[in-house]
């Protein structure tokens, strides 16, 4: 629901734009929040401070971080629960090197990792302390790339603005050598052209305010939210682990993940044996 739901942010709020963008009275689009070159002063202006602020390797996840809220969905946690007691049953039966063989079959990649650590190490205090190493690196990957995020919505803004400072540089400086005498016959034509071109300098301003408010901070948000879920079913993946390596029985594996769950979703999984 999550794909669905960002997509369907993305609708509505291009739809509100484009309805807030007409005037209603003349029966016409407004054409001069069509502007590129304020277009392309935010956008270019905001990515290339971020070029300055971060290597180039950690630029690439705005386009993974963009593509990441448009294709994933929130990490879920009910296979943990039912393939942890699925493995703790066959440690009971088999021994805990039978759940090798259950490794490749496995799609989750930290859980393939967490189950390969539990083999290699017989210590669980090392072990716990590498999966949380993992863990804490994943996440700090994970907010690296929301602090980019959140660094291009406060920079949009700001080239906005000067955007707009630039335009009325432009539009000032160009009406002073335009027009000779100010008080003569064309002093309203100058008015006008002044009041026009005053508009499309505000434009880059609103194209600030546009993708810092409706693009940049609510992808910072959901990839927050992704990250938040995958954090959560991981240390739930640590927790079982940690039990199959002590040998705990498969009631207590089941207990100790379903004391991650709400009330509701632990209902769910009560019927697991």
């Amino acid at each position: 629901m999550s794909k669905i739901a960002t997509i369907l942010g993305i609708l509505i709020g291009s739809i509100i734009l484009i309805l807030s963008m007409i005037d209603y009275q003349q029966g016409h689009f407004i054409y001069a929040f069509l502007n590129w070159q304020g277009l392309a002063l935010v956008l270019g202006g905001t990515f290339a401070a971020i070029l300055i602020n971060y290597p180039f390797s950690q630029v690439g996840c705005v386009f993974k971080g963009f593509a990441k809220v448009l294709t994933s969905e929130p990490a879920t946690y009910r296979d943990v629960v039912e393939e942890m007691v699925r493995l703790s049953h066959l440690s009971k039966q088999k021994g805990l090197l039978a759940i090798e063989n259950q490794i490749d079959s496995i799609e989750d990649r930290f859980f393939q990792f967490a189950l390969t650590e539990m083999l290699v190490y017989h210590d669980v205090s090392i072990l716990k302390q590498s999966l949380e190493n993992r863990l804490f690196n994943m996440r700090l990957r994970h907010l690296s790339c929301q602090e980019v995020y959140g660094n291009m919505a406060s920079y949009a803004p700001a080239f906005g603005m000067m955007g707009t400072v630039m335009g009325l540089i432009i539009m000032m400086t160009t009406q002073v050598v335009d027009t000779g005498n100010p008080y003569g016959g064309e002093s309203q034509d100058m008015l006008g052209n002044l009041l026009n071109g005053m508009g499309l300098a505000l434009v880059t301003t609103f194209y600030g305010v546009l993708f810092s408010n409706l693009v940049f901070l609510p992808i910072a948000g959901k990839l927050k939210v992704l990250t938040d879920a995958e954090v959560f079913r991981n240390e739930m993946i640590i927790q079982g682990v940690l039990a199959l390596k002590e040998s705990s029985s498969t009631l207590l594996v089941k207990e100790q993940l379903l004391a991650f769950v709400n009330e509701k979703t632990k209902q769910k999984l009560e019927s697991l044996k």
